[in-house]
């Protein structure tokens, strides 16, 4: 029987969230107030936000504020002292959400994890970072009893990694994968295919909420390596980005020090060529793929021509996509596939952590949680 029905109060889990006004952000907040009640009912559940920051500004949140006001507050606010304010008295939260992009941000985990409070967040980076901080977050996560929700950081709310854990925790051996990591890029080459040329492409992925307002993390390739990075640890290696054999999409220079209109600006230098290479490809009946793959243990991350017939030639733009290869999966190989990027679907994952991060957090027997703030 629900919480609720039960006649129970539910149990109020205090938040505390950075990189409130961004995109996913602001629809995590939406998301928050629009299942607040069936949350409560249904899960014993009372999320309540009790500070926000975004990169210029923070705030104390007053209790019963609507989620989604929190932007329009965070306008009037004051400038942060330090990021650490954010679970400092009065705030005390049970829960970081972490929906910036921010390596400063990220290098902040250990401090929250180690405090008691569960991070959850889709920011790539602390989950790819170089061993010393990997090895700090995961040895912080120990000694705080704390966690790192961090699914959405690989296929928005696709199950890639949480399959990947569960596989690597049940002694499941994996012999080789390949996958299609980048929704961006997904976007980008199934709209070359299409007629589109690069430069547009790029504009509208950008327009659609599929890559960030700068594109050049994933035109790069970088944002596609971590993600393989993320991967690879969860299915137990130690390796950080500078193992990964990474081919950018485009040409390095086209990338270097200049703004986002800049860049796409620059991409329609790439146009023409890259309309060849689609041309020849159809004329091979063959498809450009933005193609991860990890064998012999060699990690390797590349545009590369897939036959038409192949899995990864039929996915539609912005899907995401894996194909493993273990001792559990012989007679015929693990296959996930879906739409692997985009605001709404990564909000949506989101919130799916925050409520399983949650429902740890949930006090027993009726005792209050507080965890100790961390020091500066």
């Amino acid at each position: 029987m629900a919480a609720a029905a039960a006649g129970k109060i539910p149990a109020t889990i205090d938040i505390a969230i950075v990189g409130a006004t961004g995109r996913v952000g602001r629809r995590l907040l939406e998301l928050i107030d629009a299942r607040r009640a069936v949350l409560q009912q249904r899960g014993g559940l009372r999320l309540r936000i009790v500070a926000a920051a975004n990169s210029t500004r923070w705030l104390h949140v007053p209790d019963h504020i609507a989620a989604a006001r929190i932007p329009d507050l965070l306008a009037a606010a004051s400038p942060p002292p330090d990021a650490l304010a954010l679970t400092r008295s009065p705030a005390h939260p049970q829960i970081l959400v972490d929906c910036s992009a921010s390596a400063e941000i990220a290098a902040l985990y250990p401090r929250w994890l180690g405090a008691g409070i569960d991070v959850v967040t889709p920011n790539k980076i602390g989950s790819s970072a170089d061993r010393p901080l990997a090895h700090a977050i995961a040895a912080a996560q120990s000694a705080g009893g704390t966690q790192l929700h961090d699914n959405t950081t690989v296929g928005a709310q696709l199950p890639l990694l949480s399959t990947l854990r569960d596989l690597h925790r049940a002694g499941d051996r994996i012999e080789r994968f390949e996958a299609v990591l980048s929704g961006t890029l997904s976007y980008v080459l199934g709209r070359l295919q299409q007629g589109t040329a690069l430069s547009t492409a790029v504009s509208e992925a950008v327009q659609n909420g599929y890559a960030e307002p700068h594109p050049a993390r994933d035109l790069s390739g970088e944002d596609a390596a971590r993600k393989l990075v993320i991967l690879l640890r969860a299915l137990g290696h130690d390796v950080e980005l500078g193992d990964i054999e990474c081919v950018p999409l485009v040409e390095a220079a086209l990338l270097d020090s200049v703004d986002a209109a800049g860049l796409l600006a620059r991409l329609e230098s790439a146009d023409a060529g890259w309309r060849a290479r689609v041309a020849l490809a159809d004329v091979r009946r063959e498809r450009w793929v933005y193609r991860a793959s990890f064998e012999n243990g060699r990690a390797r991350i590349a545009p590369e021509r897939l036959a038409q017939t192949h899995a990864f030639a039929r996915l539609a733009p912005c899907e995401n996509a894996l194909i493993l290869h273990s001792d559990f999966y012989r007679a015929a190989p693990l296959t996930i596939a879906g739409p692997g990027a985009g605001i709404d679907l990564t909000a949506a994952g989101v919130f799916t952590d925050l409520v399983a991060a949650a429902q740890r957090s949930i006090p027993i027997r009726g005792e209050s949680v507080q965890p100790v703030g961390v020091a500066a």
